[in-house]
Protein backbone atom coordinates (compact mmCIF):
# COMPACT_ATOMS: atom_id res chain seq x y z
CA UNK A 1 0.00 0.00 0.00
CA UNK A 2 2.79 2.38 0.90
CA UNK A 3 4.55 1.67 -2.40
CA UNK A 4 1.32 2.31 -4.34
CA UNK A 5 0.76 5.61 -2.48
CA UNK A 6 4.36 6.72 -3.12
CA UNK A 7 3.94 5.88 -6.78
CA UNK A 8 0.74 7.90 -6.99
CA UNK A 9 2.38 10.85 -5.24
CA UNK A 10 5.38 10.64 -7.60
CA UNK A 11 3.09 10.56 -10.64
CA UNK A 12 1.13 13.53 -9.24
CA UNK A 13 4.33 15.62 -8.80
CA UNK A 14 5.51 14.68 -12.29
CA UNK A 15 2.14 15.77 -13.72
CA UNK A 16 2.28 19.04 -11.79
CA UNK A 17 5.83 19.75 -13.06
CA UNK A 18 4.87 18.85 -16.62
CA UNK A 19 1.80 21.07 -16.31
CA UNK A 20 3.91 23.99 -15.10
CA UNK A 21 6.43 23.45 -17.89
CA UNK A 22 3.66 23.35 -20.51
CA UNK A 23 2.08 26.47 -19.05
CA UNK A 24 5.39 28.38 -19.15
CA UNK A 25 6.08 27.19 -22.70
CA UNK A 26 2.57 28.12 -23.84
CA UNK A 27 2.93 31.57 -22.31
CA UNK A 28 6.27 32.09 -24.05
CA UNK A 29 4.78 31.11 -27.38
CA UNK A 30 1.90 33.50 -26.81
CA UNK A 31 4.31 36.34 -26.08
CA UNK A 32 6.42 35.68 -29.18
CA UNK A 33 3.29 35.30 -31.26
CA UNK A 34 1.99 38.59 -29.88
CA UNK A 35 5.17 40.45 -30.79
CA UNK A 36 5.15 39.06 -34.31
CA UNK A 37 1.52 40.05 -34.69
CA UNK A 38 2.23 43.65 -33.62
CA UNK A 39 5.10 43.91 -36.09
CA UNK A 40 2.92 42.46 -38.81
CA UNK A 41 0.15 44.91 -38.02
CA UNK A 42 2.59 47.81 -38.24
CA UNK A 43 3.89 46.61 -41.60
CA UNK A 44 0.37 46.18 -42.94
CA UNK A 45 -0.58 49.62 -41.62
CA UNK A 46 2.38 51.23 -43.39
CA UNK A 47 1.58 49.38 -46.62
CA UNK A 48 -2.05 50.45 -46.36
CA UNK A 49 -1.04 54.10 -45.84
CA UNK A 50 1.28 53.93 -48.85
CA UNK A 51 -1.45 52.40 -50.99
CA UNK A 52 -3.90 55.10 -49.85
CA UNK A 53 -1.43 57.83 -50.82
CA UNK A 54 -0.81 56.24 -54.21
CA UNK A 55 -4.54 55.80 -54.71
CA UNK A 56 -5.14 59.46 -53.86
CA UNK A 57 -2.48 60.57 -56.35
CA UNK A 58 -3.94 58.32 -59.04
CA UNK A 59 -7.41 59.75 -58.41
CA UNK A 60 -6.05 63.27 -58.91
CA UNK A 61 -4.45 62.20 -62.18
CA UNK A 62 -7.70 60.58 -63.28
CA UNK A 63 -9.60 63.78 -62.53
CA UNK A 64 -7.09 65.81 -64.54
CA UNK A 65 -7.38 63.41 -67.46
CA UNK A 66 -11.18 63.55 -67.22
CA UNK A 67 -11.11 67.33 -67.48
CA UNK A 68 -8.86 67.16 -70.52
CA UNK A 69 -11.05 64.49 -72.08
CA UNK A 70 -14.12 66.66 -71.55
CA UNK A 71 -12.37 69.56 -73.26
CA UNK A 72 -11.37 67.40 -76.21
CA UNK A 73 -14.80 65.77 -76.44
CA UNK A 74 -16.44 69.18 -76.53
CA UNK A 75 -13.89 70.27 -79.09
CA UNK A 76 -14.62 67.26 -81.33
CA UNK A 77 -18.26 68.27 -81.62
CA UNK A 78 -17.29 71.80 -82.57
CA UNK A 79 -14.63 72.47 -85.21
CA UNK A 80 -13.98 76.00 -83.95
CA UNK A 81 -13.68 74.74 -80.37
CA UNK A 82 -11.24 72.02 -81.45
CA UNK A 83 -9.07 74.57 -83.19
CA UNK A 84 -9.19 76.80 -80.12
CA UNK A 85 -8.08 73.98 -77.77
CA UNK A 86 -5.27 72.90 -80.07
CA UNK A 87 -4.15 76.50 -80.55
CA UNK A 88 -4.10 77.04 -76.77
CA UNK A 89 -2.00 73.90 -76.17
CA UNK A 90 0.36 74.81 -79.00
CA UNK A 91 0.80 78.35 -77.69
CA UNK A 92 1.56 77.08 -74.20
CA UNK A 93 4.11 74.60 -75.59
CA UNK A 94 5.80 77.31 -77.63
CA UNK A 95 5.88 79.63 -74.63
CA UNK A 96 7.55 76.97 -72.47
CA UNK A 97 10.10 76.40 -75.25
CA UNK A 98 10.81 80.13 -75.55
CA UNK A 99 9.47 80.37 -79.10
CA UNK A 100 6.99 83.20 -78.49
CA UNK A 101 7.34 86.76 -77.20
CA UNK A 102 6.33 87.03 -73.54
CA UNK A 103 5.66 89.82 -71.09
CA UNK A 104 5.27 90.24 -67.37
CA UNK A 105 6.81 91.79 -64.25
CA UNK A 106 10.48 91.31 -63.58
CA UNK A 107 13.85 93.03 -63.44
CA UNK A 108 16.47 94.45 -65.80
CA UNK A 109 20.12 93.91 -64.84
CA UNK A 110 22.70 96.12 -66.55
CA UNK A 111 26.33 95.01 -66.60
CA UNK A 112 29.21 97.24 -67.70
CA UNK A 113 32.95 97.35 -67.09
CA UNK A 114 34.36 99.73 -64.55
CA UNK A 115 36.59 102.37 -66.10
CA UNK A 116 39.87 100.72 -65.12
CA UNK A 117 41.64 98.40 -62.74
CA UNK A 118 45.14 98.05 -61.37
CA UNK A 119 47.47 95.52 -62.97
CA UNK A 120 50.86 94.74 -61.47
CA UNK A 121 53.49 93.92 -64.09
CA UNK A 122 56.49 91.65 -63.49
CA UNK A 123 58.84 94.61 -63.12
CA UNK A 124 56.69 96.04 -60.34
CA UNK A 125 55.19 98.85 -62.38
CA UNK A 126 51.49 99.58 -62.07
CA UNK A 127 49.44 99.71 -65.24
CA UNK A 128 45.80 100.62 -65.58
CA UNK A 129 43.96 98.05 -67.69
CA UNK A 130 40.35 98.12 -68.85
CA UNK A 131 38.05 95.55 -67.28
CA UNK A 132 36.42 92.90 -69.44
CA UNK A 133 33.12 91.19 -68.63
CA UNK A 134 33.53 87.45 -69.15
CA UNK A 135 30.95 84.90 -70.18
CA UNK A 136 31.26 83.39 -66.71
CA UNK A 137 30.09 86.67 -65.16
CA UNK A 138 26.97 86.61 -67.32
CA UNK A 139 26.34 82.94 -66.56
CA UNK A 140 26.54 83.64 -62.83
CA UNK A 141 23.74 86.20 -63.12
CA UNK A 142 21.62 84.00 -65.41
CA UNK A 143 22.01 80.95 -63.15
CA UNK A 144 21.08 82.95 -60.06
CA UNK A 145 17.97 84.30 -61.79
CA UNK A 146 16.97 80.79 -62.84
CA UNK A 147 17.43 79.55 -59.29
CA UNK A 148 15.26 82.43 -58.03
CA UNK A 149 12.34 81.36 -60.24
CA UNK A 150 12.75 83.44 -63.39
CA UNK A 151 10.26 82.23 -66.00
CA UNK A 152 11.93 83.88 -69.02
CA UNK A 153 15.40 85.40 -69.48
CA UNK A 154 17.15 87.28 -72.27
CA UNK A 155 20.66 88.67 -72.65
CA UNK A 156 21.02 91.65 -75.01
CA UNK A 157 17.71 90.66 -76.57
CA UNK A 158 18.71 87.01 -77.06
CA UNK A 159 16.21 84.64 -75.46
CA UNK A 160 17.88 82.11 -73.15
CA UNK A 161 16.54 78.61 -73.88
CA UNK A 162 17.76 75.06 -73.25
CA UNK A 163 20.31 75.08 -76.11
CA UNK A 164 21.51 78.68 -75.67
CA UNK A 165 25.29 78.98 -75.51
CA UNK A 166 27.01 81.83 -73.67
CA UNK A 167 30.74 81.60 -74.34
CA UNK A 168 33.72 83.77 -75.12
CA UNK A 169 34.83 84.20 -78.73
CA UNK A 170 37.91 86.40 -78.78
CA UNK A 171 37.01 89.91 -77.62
CA UNK A 172 33.29 89.11 -77.87
CA UNK A 173 30.78 86.87 -76.17
CA UNK A 174 28.65 84.58 -78.32
CA UNK A 175 24.99 84.23 -77.38
CA UNK A 176 22.80 82.11 -79.64
CA UNK A 177 25.59 82.15 -82.26
CA UNK A 178 25.66 85.97 -82.32
CA UNK A 179 28.56 88.07 -81.05
CA UNK A 180 28.12 90.79 -78.43
CA UNK A 181 30.34 93.09 -76.42
CA UNK A 182 29.77 95.27 -73.35
CA UNK A 183 27.49 96.59 -72.02
CA UNK A 184 25.11 93.70 -71.34
CA UNK A 185 21.45 93.91 -70.43
CA UNK A 186 19.80 90.90 -68.82
CA UNK A 187 16.00 90.81 -68.59
CA UNK A 188 14.14 88.35 -66.41
CA UNK A 189 10.39 87.84 -65.91
CA UNK A 190 9.30 86.68 -62.48
CA UNK A 191 8.69 88.11 -59.03
CA UNK A 192 10.71 91.39 -59.05
CA UNK A 193 11.25 91.20 -55.29
CA UNK A 194 12.46 87.59 -55.32
CA UNK A 195 14.73 88.10 -58.33
CA UNK A 196 16.32 91.24 -56.92
CA UNK A 197 16.72 89.71 -53.46
CA UNK A 198 18.53 86.69 -54.96
CA UNK A 199 21.09 88.94 -56.66
CA UNK A 200 21.76 91.46 -53.87
CA UNK A 201 21.88 89.01 -50.97
CA UNK A 202 25.02 89.27 -48.84
CA UNK A 203 27.82 87.26 -50.42
CA UNK A 204 25.77 86.83 -53.59
CA UNK A 205 26.37 87.61 -57.25
CA UNK A 206 26.35 91.41 -56.94
CA UNK A 207 28.80 91.34 -54.03
CA UNK A 208 31.10 89.07 -56.03
CA UNK A 209 30.99 90.90 -59.37
CA UNK A 210 30.79 94.51 -58.20
CA UNK A 211 34.56 94.64 -57.59
CA UNK A 212 35.21 94.95 -61.34
CA UNK A 213 31.75 95.36 -62.89
CA UNK A 214 29.20 98.14 -62.61
CA UNK A 215 25.87 96.47 -61.87
CA UNK A 216 22.48 98.14 -61.70
CA UNK A 217 19.13 96.45 -61.08
CA UNK A 218 15.76 97.92 -62.04
CA UNK A 219 12.41 96.43 -61.04
CA UNK A 220 9.79 96.69 -63.78
CA UNK A 221 6.02 96.17 -63.59
CA UNK A 222 5.88 94.90 -67.17
CA UNK A 223 8.69 94.08 -69.56
CA UNK A 224 8.81 92.26 -72.88
CA UNK A 225 11.20 89.45 -73.73
CA UNK A 226 11.52 88.48 -77.38
CA UNK A 227 11.21 84.92 -78.64
CA UNK A 228 14.12 82.66 -79.51
CA UNK A 229 14.93 83.07 -83.21
CA UNK A 230 17.69 80.51 -83.60
CA UNK A 231 17.42 77.15 -85.32
CA UNK A 232 16.08 74.21 -83.32
CA UNK A 233 16.75 70.89 -85.00
CA UNK A 234 16.97 67.45 -83.41
CA UNK A 235 18.89 64.79 -85.31
CA UNK A 236 19.32 62.14 -82.67
CA UNK A 237 16.86 62.66 -79.83
CA UNK A 238 13.32 61.36 -80.11
CA UNK A 239 10.45 60.59 -77.70
CA UNK A 240 11.06 57.42 -75.70
CA UNK A 241 8.64 54.56 -76.33
CA UNK A 242 6.95 53.37 -73.16
CA UNK A 243 6.79 49.65 -72.39
CA UNK A 244 3.27 48.38 -72.79
CA UNK A 245 3.87 45.15 -70.89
Amino acid sequence: MKKDRLGQISIMFICIILGLMLAVQFKSVQMVGGNVSVQKIQQLSEQLQKMNDENRALKEQVENFKEKMEDFNMALSDTDKAAEVLHKDLKMTKMLAGLVKVEGPGIIVALDDKDSKLSFEEDGEIEYMPNIISHEDILKVVNELNAAGAEAISVNGERVVANTEIREAGAYININARSYSKPFEIKAIGSPQDLEKALIMKGGVVDFLSSWIDISIKKVDNLIIEEYTGNIEYKYVQPATEDEG
